[in-house]
C-alpha cells in the first residue's frame, strides 16, 4: 500500500497542546451531563422549558458526546455530534433571549483541540500544504501559531459579540401559593421590597428613598458602595393584581436605562409571576452582559423566592 499521500506525525508538543485543550471541554460535557442525570439545577441558571425527562436524556447525549469526543478513533464524530449539539443549545438561548455565545465559543475550543491532536484532519483543510511535510519552526514557532490562533477566537468571539442583537431580555418566573392581591401589594409598594429584594445585601448600609404612594409614578432612589452603585425605579404603569412595569436608570458605577415588569396571573389558588428586564445595549454592555446576564438572572430567581416566602407567609396571617 503506497503512503506517499500520509500526513506526517504529529509534533509531540501539537499533540500534548491538543490533548490539553480537548480534555477541558470533555470533562465540561462530562460534568453538564452528570448534573442533568441527577436532576440537578444550577441556582440562576435559566429556565430552558425542558422536563425533567427530557434533561435525562440530554444528560446521556452530553456524556455520551464527549466519550466519543475524548477516544482518538471516534473524536472527529465526535466533534461533529457535539457541534450538533451546540447548535441546538445556541437556538434554545437565542429563543429564550438569553446568551448564546459561549456554546459557539465552547464548539470552536472543541474543533482547535481536535485539529492539533488529528493530524489527519489537518491535512484536509484548504489551508495545509502538502500533508506528508512535517511543521517545521520548533517551540518558538509554536509560540507563534499559539497567539495567532488566540488573536483569531479574540477576533472571532468580538465579531460575535458584535452580531448579538441591541435588544436583550432577562425572564424568571415562580408559582407563589397566595392570591394575586398578596403578591401584587409586595411589589406595588416599593416600601415593602426591603423585605425581599436580591440587591440590598450588597450594601447592608445603601440609602433608600422611597417616594409617592404606591403604584403609578412611585419612585425609588438608592446611593450605596460601588457594589450597590446609584440609580432610581419609576413604576409608570400598575395595574392591580395583574402587572406593574418600571423604569429603571442606572447612575452608578454605570449608565444604563432598563425596563422591567412583573406579571401575575392567578392559577388555580395561586399565583404564577414572572419578572422581566428588558433593554438596549452597545458593544461594551453587550460584552459584558455575557456575564452579567447569569448573575442577574440569579438574583431574579433569589429575589422571586424572597418574594414567595413574604407573600405566602403574609397570606397565612
Amino acid at each position: 500500500m503506497s503512503t506517499d499521500n500520509q500526513p506526517a506525525p504529529n509534533p509531540t508538543w501539537m499533540s500534548v497542546l491538543g490533548w490539553i485543550i480537548s480534555i477541558l471541554p470533555g470533562l465540561g460535557l462530562i460534568a453538564s451531563g452528570s448534573l442533568k442525570l441527577a436532576s440537578f439545577k444550577p441556582e440562576g441558571a435559566p429556565d430552558l422549558g425542558w422536563s425533567d425527562s427530557a434533561m435525562f436524556g440530554l444528560g446521556i447525549v452530553e456524556i455520551g458526546c464527549a466519550i466519543l469526543y475524548l477516544l482518538p478513533p471516534t473524536a472527529t464524530l465526535g466533534a461533529i455530534l457535539v457541534t450538533g449539539y451546540l447548535g441546538g443549545a445556541v437556538a434554545t438561548h437565542a429563543r429564550m433571549g438569553d446568551m448564546f455565545v459561549i456554546p459557539i465559543v465552547f464548539g470552536a475550543i472543541v474543533w482547535l483541540g481536535l485539529l492539533l491532536r488529528d493530524a489527519r484532519l489537518r491535512a484536509i483543510l484548504p489551508w495545509r500544504g502538502d500533508p506528508t511535510v512535517p511543521p517545521t519552526g520548533g517551540f518558538l514557532a509554536a509560540c507563534g501559531k499559539i497567539l495567532l490562533t488566540l488573536l483569531v477566537l479574540i477576533g472571532v468571539t468580538a465579531a460575535l459579540i458584535a452580531a448579538l442583537p441591541a435588544d436583550y431580555k432577562i425572564t424568571r418566573s415562580i408559582t407563589i401559593d397566595a392570591p394575586p392581591s398578596k403578591v401584587f401589594e409586595q411589589v406595588n409598594d416599593f416600601n415593602n421590597w426591603k423585605a425581599w429584594s436580591p440587591w440590598l445585601k450588597l450594601d447592608p448600609d445603601v440609602k433608600v428613598t422611597v417616594e409617592g404612594a404606591p403604584g403609578k409614578d412611585s419612585t425609588y432612589k438608592w446611593v450605596g458602595n460601588e457594589n450597590m452603585g446609584e440609580g432610581m425605579m419609576i413604576i409608570t404603569e400598575s395595574r392591580s393584581d395583574e402587572l406593574v412595569k418600571i423604569k429603571l436608570t442606572f447612575i452608578k458605577p454605570f449608565q444604563a436605562v432598563a425596563d422591567t415588569e412583573f406579571v401575575f396571573k392567578a392559577k388555580d389558588e395561586k399565583t404564577a409571576v414572572s419578572w422581566t428586564m428588558t433593554g438596549q445595549r452597545d458593544f461594551r454592555q453587550k460584552a459584558i452582559g455575557l456575564v452579567m446576564d447569569f448573575f442577574i438572572g440569579a438574583a431574579f430567581d433569589e429575589g422571586l423566592k424572597n418574594l414567595k416566602a413574604v407573600a405566602e407567609k403574609s397570606s397565612a396571617k
